[in-house]
């Protein structure tokens, strides 16, 4: 009988310094993904040339914030759900961010097409005028 109490103590002391293990490795996994998307705000700051996000990335600064708070607090759960809104808003701040290059990249393509435009315009009524002129002076030569 005491064999038996000392077996199932023995497995339940295992069970928890498993599970401590466990509970501590995933709390440093959590921090390693909070610190992780902090670093890559920098990166999506560089990429904001148009300066078109702002606003998206300071609300995605303050969850990482706010999921560093909450992992201080031992709040797994709700640190889960922080990273993971986390990682859709830095999906929708790169989105954004190509909406804002591609833009501009059209802007400045449809102004290049304006200019075009006006200098095709401009040849033609050009030539029309040498047209103009080289009908006259074949009349005058006559």
């Amino acid at each position: 009988m005491r064999s038996l109490v000392r077996t199932v103590l023995v497995a339940f002391t295992i069970l928890i310094g498993t599970a401590r293990a466990h509970a501590s490795q995933e709390a440093a996994d959590l921090k390693r993904q909070i610190e992780t998307q902090q670093a890559g705000i920098v990166d999506l700051q560089r990429l904001d040339a148009h300066r078109a996000v702002e606003d998206e990335i300071t609300r995605l600064r303050s969850w990482l914030d706010e999921a560093f708070s909450q992992h201080a607090q031992a709040k797994w759960d709700h640190v889960r759900e922080l990273i993971d809104r986390c990682l859709a808003q830095a999906e929708l701040i790169r989105q954004k961010i190509n909406v804002a290059q591609l833009s501009a990249q059209l802007s400045l393509k449809t102004a290049e097409l304006k200019q075009t435009r006006e200098r095709l315009q401009s040849t033609r009524a050009s030539l029309e005028q040498a047209t103009i002129q080289k009908k006259a002076m074949e009349i005058t030569s006559k």
